[in-house]
C-alpha cells in the first residue's frame, strides 16, 4: 500500500508561495492571539499556545511527507477511502460522548476523530466522480448518486452532532459543480430542496418558493421524469423539515439557528457568545489595544477564546488591520488556487485542488461570519489560527497536497 501511495524518486520540492504565505500569515496570527488566551508562564503541556507550536512543527513535517504521495493513488483509492469513511463514521456511534458529541474514537490515550481526516477522503471522492462522470448527460441518475455520495457523511456527522463540520463537508459540492461546467438549471434543481426546507416554515413563504420553482422549470424546460423527480424531492425536504429540526438538530444547535436571527433574545444564553465576540470586534478599533491587552480575553468575557472565536481575539488586540490582512489572504489563496487549478489539463487533479481550496476557504468565511453574527455559530474553527490539533494537522495535509498536485501537474 505504502509502495503505492509515496513516490520518494522525486527529490526536489518546489514552494508555491502564493499557496503557502496566506497560511504562514494565518499560523503567525493564530500563535500570537494564543499568546494572550494562554498562560505562557506555565511550560507545560496545558499551554494551547505551546500545544499549538508542537502542532506547528508536526504540521510542517506533514507538509513535507505530502509532497511525495502519489496524486495517482488518490484517484485509484478515492471509493476505497470513501468507504473507509462511513465506516469510521459508523464506530463513532459506539464512541463515547466527549464535549457532547461522539465524534472521536478513543484508544486508550489516542483521541481520533475520524471526520477530521475524512475530509480528505471525501473531496477526493467527490473529484474522482465528477471527473469520471458528465453529469449533463443523465441528469436525473448523476442526481441521484450526487445526493447519495454527497449526503451521507454529513447526514452521520450532524447525529454526532456536529453541525459545523458537517457543513464543512457540503460546502465543497457547489464550488465542485461549478468547477466541471454544469448547466445552471441542474445546479438548481440541485440547491432547490434547501430553499423547500427553509420556506416551509411558513406555508405562504413555501407557495412563493414553489412559484418561482415552476417559473424556472418552465424556463429550463426538463424531460418529464426529471420534472417530477425534483418537484417529489422539494415536497419531501418540505414535509420532512419539521422531522429533521426535531431528530437531527439537537436543542443548542437549534437555538443557535434560532440566536442568528435575532441575538437579543437571549443575551445572557444562547446569544451572549455572539454579543461578546461583536463587542471584542467593536472594541478593538482600527488599530487594536495590543497583544496581550484586551479585556474581553483578559477578563474571560469571550467564550473559546483559543478556538471557535480566536478572530474575535485577534480583532480586539491587532485591530480592523488584522482582520483586513486575514480577508486579503484568504483571497489571495482562493484566487491563486483556481488560478492554478485551470491551468491543469487532468480533470481529477483541478477538481481536487478546487475541493481543497474550498475547505480552507469555507472555514475561514463561515468562521468569519460566525464570529461577526453574519452567520450561526457553528463551532467551525479558523484554519491555522484557531487551536486545535487534529484540525491543523488535516489543513496542513490539504495544503500539502495542494501544493504537490500543482507541481507534479504545471
Amino acid at each position: 500500500m505504502f509502495k503505492g501511495l509515496f513516490n520518494f524518486n522525486n527529490q526536489y520540492i518546489q514552494i508555491r508561495w502564493s499557496i503557502l504565505s496566506p497560511v504562514i500569515i494565518f499560523t503567525l496570527l493564530g500563535l500570537a492571539s494564543l499568546s494572550s488566551t494562554s498562560d505562557l508562564l506555565n511550560l507545560s503541556l496545558s499551554s494551547t499556545f505551546y500545544k499549538q507550536c508542537i502542532w506547528f512543527i508536526i504540521g510542517i513535517f506533514a507538509f513535507y511527507i505530502t509532497q511525495f504521495v502519489r496524486i495517482q493513488f488518490l484517484y485509484d483509492s478515492a471509493y476505497i477511502m470513501y468507504f473507509f469513511l462511513i465506516l469510521l463514521l459508523c464506530l463513532t456511534m459506539f464512541a463515547p460522548t466527549i464535549k457532547g458529541a461522539k465524534s472521536w474514537i478513543v484508544f486508550g490515550p489516542i483521541f481520533f476523530q475520524p471526520s477530521e481526516l475524512g475530509k480528505i477522503f471525501y473531496v477526493a471522492c467527490m473529484a474522482r466522480f465528477f471527473s469520471d462522470n458528465n453529469i449533463k448527460k443523465d441528469f436525473s441518475f448523476y442526481l441521484f448518486l450526487i445526493l447519495v455520495l454527497s449526503l451521507i457523511p454529513p447526514m452521520i456527522i450532524i447525529k454526532q452532532p456536529d453541525l459545523g463540520t458537517a457543513i464543512a463537508y457540503l460546502s465543497i459540492i457547489l464550488p465542485i459543480l461549478f468547477w466541471t461546467k454544469i448547466k445552471s438549471y441542474v445546479l438548481f434543481f440541485l440547491i432547490s430542496p434547501i430553499f423547500s426546507i427553509f420556506a416551509s416554515y411558513q406555508l405562504s413563504v413555501f407557495y412563493i418558493w414553489m412559484f418561482f420553482f415552476f417559473i424556472i422549470v418552465i424556463i429550463a424546460r426538463p424531460n418529464f421524469y426529471v420534472l417530477i423527480f425534483n418537484f417529489l424531492i422539494n415536497i419531501m425536504c418540505a414535509v420532512f423539515a419539521p422531522y429533521i429540526w426535531q431528530n437531527f438538530l439537537k436543542p443548542h444547535q437549534q437555538d443557535r439557528i434560532l440566536t442568528f436571527l435575532n441575538p437579543m433574545s437571549d443575551p445572557l444564553g444562547s446569544g451572549y457568545q455572539v454579543i461578546q465576540s461583536m463587542i471584542s470586534i467593536g472594541s478593538g478599533g482600527f488599530w487594536g489595544k495590543g497583544i496581550g491587552n484586551g479585556t474581553q480575553t483578559d477578563l474571560k468575557f469571550l467564550p473559546v477564546a483559543d478556538s471557535d472565536f480566536i478572530i474575535s481575539v485577534t480583532a480586539e488586540e491587532m485591530g480592523f488591520k488584522a482582520i483586513f490582512l486575514i480577508i486579503i489572504s484568504i483571497s489571495f489563496f482562493i484566487y491563486w488556487s483556481i488560478n492554478f487549478a485551470s491551468r491543469i489539463e487532468n480533470k481529477f487533479v483541478s477538481t481536487l485542488i478546487i475541493g481543497y481550496s474550498t475547505l480552507i476557504y469555507a472555514h475561514m468565511i463561515i468562521n468569519l461570519g460566525m464570529i461577526s453574527g453574519l452567520m450561526p455559530v457553528t463551532g467551525l474553527p479558523a484554519p491555522f489560527i484557531s487551536y486545535g490539533g487534529s484540525f491543523f494537522l488535516t489543513c496542513s495535509i490539504v495544503i500539502g497536497l495542494i501544493n504537490n498536485a500543482i507541481n507534479n501537474n504545471l
